[in-house]
């Protein structure tokens, strides 16, 4: 038996697949203040639909795949963790400049604020050359005292992009060695270990994001794990990612921007398989209208397109 639990700003939708293929949903509300309240009473009004108790129904259970909309509704909704930015000395605009370009439809339309403020910026003295040299050594006491800034300020999150870390990340990792020594209990990521692409805004923008959903996302995917196997669930937990896939809850959790398109990744594909079913359509236009969001995606003769490049919220957050 198989389970799929899908958590949104509204609604708490849970599938069951039995072993002789019959497919069962059931709904039940989204519980704001507490989510994974909401997925195990969908799990509650299964068990006593189908006539069993919930620790029977959830024990005979070989995986739950779970999506969410709670770290794109966090993104949406400003509340994420208070992040800090850790950049090379000289070079601390990168969100501020992005890659130059305008929004290609609207090249009126004003650029939202930089995903971390710039008064959370902070410049690191190092430098790492393209090739990999050490141009100029980590100052490592520097680093101590902008890490006792940061707990001056109450950070919750920190992200780590230094230049051309992804060629030699000697110094990034030393940063975070420094921040697990002297700011314990603080989550952060580290951009060459995330991303590493050449391109330099990308790489901060996603490292940024990630860094500020650690705190949320960590604490909700420890909670929906350890109180489902409390309940009486053996197999493994699945998280739904950003590209319709899934990965174990635990690598979600040390990288939470890959379900931040958890919650609606999956509808493409349904809108293909039922617009080929009910209508032999191989091009259609999927809607997704959730209690937060709308999401709409395009299926292009049979093909879901992709892309690195994502847009979040009218005018004030972008990745």
């Amino acid at each position: 038996m198989r389970f799929s639990a899908d958590t949104g700003g509204t609604f708490t939708d849970l599938v069951i697949e039995r072993d002789d293929g019959r497919i069962q949903a059931f709904k039940s509300p989204t519980t704001p203040a507490d989510p994974v309240d909401g997925v195990l009473a969908a799990f509650q009004l299964a068990a006593d639909t189908l006539g069993l108790d919930l620790e029977a129904l959830l024990g005979a259970g070989d995986a739950l795949v779970h999506a969410t909309t709670r770290a794109v509704n966090a993104l949406l909704t400003g509340t994420t963790a208070k992040t800090a930015l850790l950049r090379t000395q000289g070079h601390p605009d990168v969100l501020v400049l992005r890659e130059g370009g305008r929004d290609r439809f609207n090249r009126v339309r004003p650029y939202p604020e930089p995903y971390v403020p710039r008064s959370l910026t902070f410049e690191i003295p190092e430098r790492v050359g393209s090739q990999g040299e050490v141009v100029l050594a980590l100052d490592e006491a520097e680093v101590v005292r902008v890490i006792e800034r940061l707990r001056h300020l109450e950070i919750e999150a920190v992200a780590v992009c230094l230049l051309w870390s992804i060629t030699n990340p000697a110094h990034e990792l030393r940063v975070g060695q420094l921040l697990q020594e002297h700011l314990p209990g603080v989550p952060h990521t580290l951009s060459h270990a995330l991303n590493p692409t050449l391109r330099e805004y990308r790489r901060a923008s996603s490292t940024a994001i990630d860094a500020s959903l650690k705190p949320l996302m960590t604490k909700y995917l420890g909670s929906v794990e350890t109180r489902v196997r409390a309940a009486g669930f053996r197999g493994r937990v699945f998280m739904v990612t950003s590209n319709g896939g899934v990965l174990d809850a635990a690598a979600v959790a040390d990288a939470p921007i890959h379900v931040i398109r958890s919650g609606p990744a999956m509808a493409p594909v349904a809108g293909r398989h039922f617009a080929q079913l009910d209508a032999a359509a191989d091009t259609v236009i999927v809607t997704d209208t959730g209690g937060t969001s709308y999401d709409v995606s395009l299926v292009r003769r049979g093909r879901i397109p992709w892309t690195r490049e994502t847009w979040l919220g009218g005018n004030s957050r972008a990745t």
